[in-house]
């Protein structure tokens, strides 16, 4: 750990399996890159606790 960073290969594969690989590979998925995209964009909201900026978000355009 530097400067209380983790410092390595085991956080981003640990992100990668709880970020990406438990969305994208579900049985029978087939992604573009544009859709997969935007996939992990609202997994990686969700995680980060940014969820309500989300609905916000479309609730806003959907107003519009």
């Amino acid at each position: 750990m530097k400067q209380g960073y983790l410092v390595g290969s085991e956080p981003i594969e640990s992100a990668n399996r709880t970020v990406i690989q438990k969305r994208m590979k579900l049985s029978g998925q087939r992604w573009t890159k544009e859709g997969a995209q935007k996939i992990l964009d609202l997994r990686i909201a969700y995680l980060n606790n940014k969820w309500d900026k989300v609905i916000q978000s479309v609730n806003g355009k959907l107003a519009a």
